[in-house]
Protein backbone atom coordinates (compact mmCIF):
# COMPACT_ATOMS: atom_id res chain seq x y z
CA UNK A 1 0.00 0.00 0.00
CA UNK A 2 1.60 3.25 -1.36
CA UNK A 3 1.97 6.19 0.99
CA UNK A 4 -0.81 7.98 -0.37
CA UNK A 5 -3.20 5.84 -0.75
CA UNK A 6 -2.83 4.97 3.42
CA UNK A 7 -3.07 8.66 3.66
CA UNK A 8 -6.39 9.06 1.88
CA UNK A 9 -7.86 5.76 3.92
CA UNK A 10 -6.79 7.05 7.38
CA UNK A 11 -8.13 10.37 6.69
CA UNK A 12 -11.41 8.93 5.14
CA UNK A 13 -11.93 6.10 7.67
CA UNK A 14 -10.20 8.42 11.22
CA UNK A 15 -13.64 10.35 10.95
CA UNK A 16 -16.25 7.33 10.30
CA UNK A 17 -17.91 6.65 14.07
CA UNK A 18 -17.76 2.80 14.94
CA UNK A 19 -20.54 1.04 14.92
CA UNK A 20 -22.12 -0.54 18.15
CA UNK A 21 -21.08 -4.29 18.90
CA UNK A 22 -23.42 -6.86 17.17
CA UNK A 23 -22.77 -10.56 17.50
CA UNK A 24 -24.89 -11.43 14.88
CA UNK A 25 -23.14 -9.51 12.54
CA UNK A 26 -19.51 -10.59 13.42
CA UNK A 27 -20.59 -14.58 13.31
CA UNK A 28 -21.80 -13.48 9.74
CA UNK A 29 -18.40 -12.18 9.03
CA UNK A 30 -16.48 -15.26 10.69
CA UNK A 31 -18.55 -17.88 8.73
CA UNK A 32 -17.64 -15.45 5.27
CA UNK A 33 -13.88 -15.78 6.70
CA UNK A 34 -14.05 -19.45 6.63
CA UNK A 35 -15.75 -20.48 2.84
CA UNK A 36 -13.41 -17.83 1.36
CA UNK A 37 -10.52 -19.90 3.41
CA UNK A 38 -11.68 -23.31 2.39
CA UNK A 39 -11.70 -22.13 -1.32
CA UNK A 40 -8.51 -20.90 -1.81
CA UNK A 41 -5.81 -19.32 0.72
CA UNK A 42 -5.90 -15.96 -1.13
CA UNK A 43 -7.61 -12.47 -0.81
CA UNK A 44 -9.52 -11.08 2.20
CA UNK A 45 -9.35 -14.75 4.13
CA UNK A 46 -5.35 -14.60 3.98
CA UNK A 47 -5.50 -11.25 5.90
CA UNK A 48 -5.66 -13.24 9.36
CA UNK A 49 -4.21 -12.32 12.58
CA UNK A 50 -1.02 -14.23 10.98
CA UNK A 51 -0.21 -11.57 8.13
CA UNK A 52 -0.42 -9.43 11.25
CA UNK A 53 1.85 -10.98 13.13
CA UNK A 54 4.72 -11.24 10.33
CA UNK A 55 3.83 -8.03 9.00
CA UNK A 56 4.50 -6.47 12.71
CA UNK A 57 7.50 -8.36 12.75
CA UNK A 58 9.00 -7.31 9.54
CA UNK A 59 10.79 -4.49 10.46
CA UNK A 60 13.51 -3.06 8.54
CA UNK A 61 16.26 -5.24 6.79
CA UNK A 62 16.68 -5.71 2.96
CA UNK A 63 14.60 -8.56 0.92
CA UNK A 64 16.74 -10.99 -0.63
CA UNK A 65 14.40 -11.61 -3.25
CA UNK A 66 13.42 -8.62 -5.12
CA UNK A 67 10.48 -7.52 -2.53
CA UNK A 68 10.38 -9.91 0.87
CA UNK A 69 11.87 -7.34 3.47
CA UNK A 70 13.62 -8.83 6.07
CA UNK A 71 12.14 -10.09 9.53
CA UNK A 72 14.34 -8.69 12.68
CA UNK A 73 14.97 -10.34 15.90
CA UNK A 74 12.43 -8.34 18.00
CA UNK A 75 13.71 -8.86 21.31
CA UNK A 76 12.76 -11.84 24.43
CA UNK A 77 8.88 -12.44 24.46
CA UNK A 78 7.57 -14.15 27.74
CA UNK A 79 5.84 -17.08 27.05
CA UNK A 80 5.54 -18.61 30.52
CA UNK A 81 1.69 -17.54 30.71
CA UNK A 82 0.99 -18.40 27.36
CA UNK A 83 1.36 -16.37 24.33
CA UNK A 84 -1.32 -14.09 25.43
CA UNK A 85 -1.28 -13.21 21.38
CA UNK A 86 -3.98 -10.77 20.39
CA UNK A 87 -4.23 -7.49 18.31
CA UNK A 88 -6.29 -4.76 16.93
CA UNK A 89 -5.78 -5.47 12.88
CA UNK A 90 -2.69 -2.84 11.36
CA UNK A 91 -2.55 -1.22 14.58
CA UNK A 92 -1.27 -3.03 17.82
CA UNK A 93 -0.25 -6.84 18.57
CA UNK A 94 -0.09 -7.97 22.01
CA UNK A 95 2.26 -10.43 21.97
CA UNK A 96 4.72 -12.72 24.99
CA UNK A 97 3.70 -9.50 27.81
CA UNK A 98 4.91 -6.83 25.15
CA UNK A 99 3.33 -4.35 22.54
CA UNK A 100 4.27 -3.79 18.87
CA UNK A 101 2.97 -1.24 16.57
CA UNK A 102 1.94 -2.36 13.29
CA UNK A 103 2.77 -0.14 11.07
CA UNK A 104 4.49 -1.86 8.59
CA UNK A 105 1.78 -4.40 6.91
CA UNK A 106 3.15 -6.32 4.45
CA UNK A 107 0.73 -8.70 3.05
CA UNK A 108 2.28 -12.55 3.32
CA UNK A 109 0.23 -16.22 1.86
CA UNK A 110 0.84 -17.22 5.31
CA UNK A 111 -1.72 -18.71 8.74
CA UNK A 112 -0.53 -18.39 11.94
CA UNK A 113 0.02 -21.02 14.89
CA UNK A 114 0.34 -20.07 17.92
CA UNK A 115 2.52 -23.00 20.25
CA UNK A 116 3.81 -23.02 23.52
CA UNK A 117 7.18 -22.99 21.43
CA UNK A 118 6.40 -19.68 20.11
CA UNK A 119 4.65 -18.42 16.53
CA UNK A 120 4.56 -20.54 13.87
CA UNK A 121 4.03 -18.86 10.31
CA UNK A 122 4.33 -19.38 6.74
CA UNK A 123 6.26 -16.60 4.64
CA UNK A 124 5.95 -17.27 1.26
CA UNK A 125 5.47 -20.94 1.91
CA UNK A 126 8.41 -21.60 4.21
CA UNK A 127 6.96 -22.30 7.25
CA UNK A 128 8.82 -20.02 10.24
CA UNK A 129 9.17 -19.98 13.97
CA UNK A 130 8.92 -17.08 16.13
CA UNK A 131 10.66 -17.96 19.38
CA UNK A 132 10.55 -16.78 23.06
CA UNK A 133 14.31 -15.57 22.22
CA UNK A 134 12.86 -12.82 19.41
CA UNK A 135 14.43 -14.69 16.93
CA UNK A 136 12.68 -16.20 14.28
CA UNK A 137 14.48 -19.54 12.06
CA UNK A 138 13.22 -21.25 9.14
CA UNK A 139 11.90 -24.81 10.60
CA UNK A 140 12.36 -25.80 6.27
CA UNK A 141 15.14 -23.52 4.81
CA UNK A 142 14.99 -25.69 1.67
CA UNK A 143 11.40 -25.33 1.12
CA UNK A 144 10.24 -23.98 -2.23
CA UNK A 145 8.91 -20.53 -1.99
CA UNK A 146 4.95 -20.86 -3.35
CA UNK A 147 1.41 -19.90 -1.93
CA UNK A 148 0.81 -23.30 -1.31
CA UNK A 149 0.66 -24.83 2.77
CA UNK A 150 -1.63 -27.10 4.53
CA UNK A 151 -1.47 -24.94 7.35
CA UNK A 152 -0.29 -25.80 10.80
CA UNK A 153 -1.68 -27.03 13.94
CA UNK A 154 -0.18 -27.68 17.65
CA UNK A 155 -0.49 -30.98 19.89
CA UNK A 156 -2.04 -30.13 23.33
CA UNK A 157 0.36 -32.62 24.43
CA UNK A 158 3.59 -29.95 23.96
CA UNK A 159 5.02 -28.32 21.37
CA UNK A 160 5.08 -30.95 19.04
CA UNK A 161 3.41 -29.69 15.63
CA UNK A 162 2.18 -30.66 11.85
CA UNK A 163 2.64 -28.49 9.33
CA UNK A 164 3.70 -28.12 5.57
CA UNK A 165 6.25 -27.36 3.23
CA UNK A 166 6.82 -27.81 -0.65
CA UNK A 167 10.23 -29.75 -0.70
CA UNK A 168 11.24 -31.18 -3.72
CA UNK A 169 8.37 -30.85 -5.36
CA UNK A 170 6.32 -32.74 -3.33
CA UNK A 171 3.63 -31.11 -1.13
CA UNK A 172 4.80 -32.74 2.46
CA UNK A 173 3.45 -32.79 6.21
CA UNK A 174 6.00 -32.98 8.70
CA UNK A 175 5.55 -33.10 12.64
CA UNK A 176 8.53 -31.79 14.44
CA UNK A 177 9.17 -31.07 18.30
CA UNK A 178 9.49 -27.22 18.41
CA UNK A 179 11.24 -27.36 21.40
CA UNK A 180 14.05 -30.32 20.83
CA UNK A 181 13.79 -28.99 16.93
CA UNK A 182 13.59 -33.00 16.41
CA UNK A 183 11.51 -34.13 13.46
CA UNK A 184 9.55 -37.02 14.18
CA UNK A 185 7.48 -37.46 11.21
CA UNK A 186 7.46 -36.94 7.30
CA UNK A 187 4.93 -37.71 4.85
CA UNK A 188 3.90 -36.51 1.35
CA UNK A 189 0.75 -35.39 0.83
CA UNK A 190 -1.79 -35.01 -2.14
CA UNK A 191 -1.79 -30.86 -3.31
CA UNK A 192 -4.86 -28.95 -1.21
CA UNK A 193 -4.82 -31.06 1.74
CA UNK A 194 -5.08 -29.17 4.83
CA UNK A 195 -3.84 -30.30 8.36
CA UNK A 196 -7.74 -29.56 10.41
CA UNK A 197 -5.93 -31.13 13.75
CA UNK A 198 -3.21 -33.15 15.77
CA UNK A 199 -3.44 -35.35 19.22
CA UNK A 200 -0.79 -37.43 20.51
CA UNK A 201 1.15 -37.52 16.98
CA UNK A 202 -2.09 -38.25 15.33
CA UNK A 203 -2.52 -35.98 12.56
CA UNK A 204 -5.93 -35.27 10.88
CA UNK A 205 -5.83 -34.10 7.00
CA UNK A 206 -8.35 -32.89 4.74
CA UNK A 207 -8.78 -33.05 0.92
CA UNK A 208 -11.72 -32.60 -1.45
CA UNK A 209 -12.03 -36.35 -0.70
CA UNK A 210 -12.50 -36.04 2.31
CA UNK A 211 -10.71 -36.43 6.04
CA UNK A 212 -8.28 -39.11 7.18
CA UNK A 213 -5.90 -39.96 9.99
CA UNK A 214 -2.38 -40.38 9.70
CA UNK A 215 -0.43 -42.39 12.96
CA UNK A 216 2.62 -41.28 12.60
CA UNK A 217 4.30 -43.54 15.16
CA UNK A 218 3.07 -46.48 12.83
CA UNK A 219 3.15 -44.62 9.53
CA UNK A 220 -0.41 -45.48 8.96
CA UNK A 221 -3.18 -43.86 7.06
CA UNK A 222 -7.04 -44.40 7.93
CA UNK A 223 -10.42 -42.67 6.82
CA UNK A 224 -12.21 -40.94 9.32
CA UNK A 225 -15.15 -38.99 6.89
CA UNK A 226 -16.28 -37.77 3.76
CA UNK A 227 -15.90 -34.67 2.70
CA UNK A 228 -19.53 -32.91 3.96
CA UNK A 229 -17.80 -33.83 7.38
CA UNK A 230 -15.31 -31.22 8.53
CA UNK A 231 -12.71 -31.67 11.76
CA UNK A 232 -13.32 -29.01 13.88
CA UNK A 233 -10.73 -30.04 16.98
CA UNK A 234 -9.29 -33.38 18.74
CA UNK A 235 -8.22 -33.01 21.77
CA UNK A 236 -6.74 -35.75 24.51
CA UNK A 237 -9.13 -38.84 22.43
CA UNK A 238 -12.08 -36.30 21.90
CA UNK A 239 -13.16 -35.50 18.25
CA UNK A 240 -15.07 -32.29 17.63
CA UNK A 241 -17.05 -32.36 14.07
CA UNK A 242 -19.27 -30.24 12.14
CA UNK A 243 -21.71 -32.04 9.55
CA UNK A 244 -22.31 -35.83 9.18
CA UNK A 245 -21.04 -38.18 12.11
CA UNK A 246 -17.81 -39.63 11.21
CA UNK A 247 -18.26 -43.39 10.40
CA UNK A 248 -14.98 -44.03 8.99
CA UNK A 249 -12.21 -46.95 11.13
CA UNK A 250 -9.70 -43.96 11.81
CA UNK A 251 -12.67 -42.14 13.76
CA UNK A 252 -13.69 -45.46 16.22
CA UNK A 253 -11.14 -44.43 18.80
CA UNK A 254 -12.07 -41.84 19.54
CA UNK A 255 -15.36 -40.05 21.17
CA UNK A 256 -16.98 -37.81 18.68
CA UNK A 257 -18.72 -34.62 19.47
CA UNK A 258 -20.56 -32.43 17.07
CA UNK A 259 -20.27 -29.09 16.98
CA UNK A 260 -19.49 -25.68 15.23
CA UNK A 261 -16.25 -25.77 12.84
CA UNK A 262 -15.36 -22.55 14.52
CA UNK A 263 -15.06 -24.24 17.95
CA UNK A 264 -12.25 -25.41 19.82
CA UNK A 265 -11.72 -27.88 22.80
CA UNK A 266 -10.26 -26.94 25.93
CA UNK A 267 -6.78 -28.89 26.09
CA UNK A 268 -8.26 -31.44 28.56
CA UNK A 269 -11.01 -32.17 25.58
CA UNK A 270 -13.35 -31.61 28.19
CA UNK A 271 -15.42 -28.45 27.34
CA UNK A 272 -16.43 -26.43 23.88
CA UNK A 273 -15.34 -23.33 23.46
CA UNK A 274 -17.54 -21.39 21.02
CA UNK A 275 -19.22 -18.23 20.58
CA UNK A 276 -19.91 -18.18 24.49
CA UNK A 277 -18.95 -17.20 27.81
CA UNK A 278 -20.46 -20.54 28.58
CA UNK A 279 -18.42 -23.63 27.63
CA UNK A 280 -20.64 -27.01 27.58
CA UNK A 281 -19.51 -30.15 28.79
CA UNK A 282 -18.67 -32.78 26.25
CA UNK A 283 -19.67 -35.98 28.42
CA UNK A 284 -22.97 -34.53 30.47
CA UNK A 285 -20.86 -33.02 33.04
CA UNK A 286 -21.04 -29.38 34.24
CA UNK A 287 -20.17 -26.26 32.38
CA UNK A 288 -17.52 -23.97 32.85
CA UNK A 289 -19.23 -20.32 32.84
CA UNK A 290 -16.24 -17.17 32.29
CA UNK A 291 -16.33 -14.53 34.69
CA UNK A 292 -16.70 -12.04 31.55
CA UNK A 293 -19.39 -12.12 29.16
CA UNK A 294 -17.31 -11.78 26.52
CA UNK A 295 -17.54 -11.78 22.32
CA UNK A 296 -14.10 -13.25 20.97
CA UNK A 297 -12.33 -16.37 22.21
CA UNK A 298 -9.56 -18.60 21.80
CA UNK A 299 -7.67 -21.43 23.89
CA UNK A 300 -4.55 -20.02 24.94
CA UNK A 301 -1.22 -22.02 24.48
CA UNK A 302 -1.36 -22.88 28.24
CA UNK A 303 -4.45 -23.89 28.39
CA UNK A 304 -6.73 -20.78 29.51
CA UNK A 305 -9.20 -19.20 27.72
CA UNK A 306 -8.56 -15.88 26.20
CA UNK A 307 -11.75 -13.44 25.89
CA UNK A 308 -12.44 -10.13 24.35
CA UNK A 309 -15.03 -8.00 25.52
CA UNK A 310 -15.69 -5.53 22.50
CA UNK A 311 -15.67 -2.15 22.94
CA UNK A 312 -13.82 1.49 22.48
CA UNK A 313 -11.09 0.16 23.13
CA UNK A 314 -12.02 -3.87 23.89
CA UNK A 315 -11.01 -5.43 26.63
CA UNK A 316 -8.78 -8.70 26.86
CA UNK A 317 -8.71 -11.07 29.60
CA UNK A 318 -7.34 -14.13 30.62
CA UNK A 319 -9.58 -16.87 32.03
CA UNK A 320 -8.51 -19.89 33.95
CA UNK A 321 -9.96 -23.59 33.27
CA UNK A 322 -11.69 -24.96 34.90
CA UNK A 323 -12.68 -22.30 37.43
CA UNK A 324 -13.66 -19.58 35.14
CA UNK A 325 -12.18 -16.67 36.73
CA UNK A 326 -10.72 -13.65 34.44
CA UNK A 327 -8.04 -11.65 34.82
CA UNK A 328 -7.92 -8.23 32.83
CA UNK A 329 -4.45 -8.20 30.69
CA UNK A 330 -5.58 -4.89 29.45
CA UNK A 331 -7.74 -2.28 26.89
CA UNK A 332 -6.76 -3.22 22.91
CA UNK A 333 -7.78 -0.30 20.57
CA UNK A 334 -10.23 -1.42 18.00
CA UNK A 335 -9.37 1.25 14.96
CA UNK A 336 -8.60 -1.79 12.52
CA UNK A 337 -11.94 -3.55 13.40
CA UNK A 338 -12.49 -6.52 15.84
CA UNK A 339 -10.12 -8.23 18.19
CA UNK A 340 -8.37 -10.89 16.50
CA UNK A 341 -6.57 -13.85 18.16
CA UNK A 342 -3.20 -15.45 16.23
CA UNK A 343 -4.34 -18.91 14.48
CA UNK A 344 -8.09 -18.35 15.68
CA UNK A 345 -11.13 -17.42 13.31
CA UNK A 346 -13.56 -17.16 16.33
Amino acid sequence: MSTDLRDVLHERLDHLTPPVGDLDAVRGRGRRLRRGRQGAVAGLAAVTVAAVVVGVLALGGGGSDGGERGIDPVGPLDFSQGLRAYADPGYVIHLGGREFPADRLEYLDTDAMATPAGVLFYAHGVPRLLAESGDVTDLEPDAARTGQHPTAKVDSTGAVTAYGAVLDGDLVVRVRDLDSGELLASRSVPSGTVVDAIDDRMVFLRTDAGTTVWDTVADRVEEVAGPQTRVADVRNGVLLYDGPRPTGPGASAYRLVKGAIDAQLTYDGGHVLGWSSRLESTDGGAPIVLDQKATFFAIDTDGSVLAAVYGHPARVYDCEVPSGHCALLGPLTTKGGDPVFIGVDM
